[in-house]
């Protein structure tokens, strides 16, 4: 008997809590230019040998071309590291700004 009154009066409040509105959340994709963070590049570039002088030094030229070749492509390694960079924060803000709404 005490469990069928529970039920009787609890039924209201189901009734009413199923009555309210439903709040239906989307998924918003986010923009696939966004999602692209670019690894390290694959091959490394060929460095050039290095000339000796008949005096037992090094030729300059040869060592700066060595130089220009590695920094090269260490600054290929950093744009492609700072756009996954950009796109990470970009992504952070974009969900928070989802959590706020």
């Amino acid at each position: 008997m005490r469990r069928r009154m529970a039920a009787v009066l609890w039924t209201p409040c189901f009734l009413l809590a199923a009555c309210e509105p439903r709040r239906v959340v989307e998924h918003i994709p986010t923009p696939p230019e966004r999602l692209v963070c670019e690894g390290v590049p694959a091959e490394r570039p060929a460095i050039p040998p290095e000339r000796a002088l008949p005096s037992g030094g090094l030729d300059t030229a040869s060592v700066r071309a060595r130089e220009a070749v590695v920094g090269g492509y260490l600054l290929e390694i950093e744009r492609r590291l700072h756009g996954c960079a950009v796109n990470a924060q970009w992504r952070r803000e974009f969900e928070e700004g989802l959590a706020r709404e």
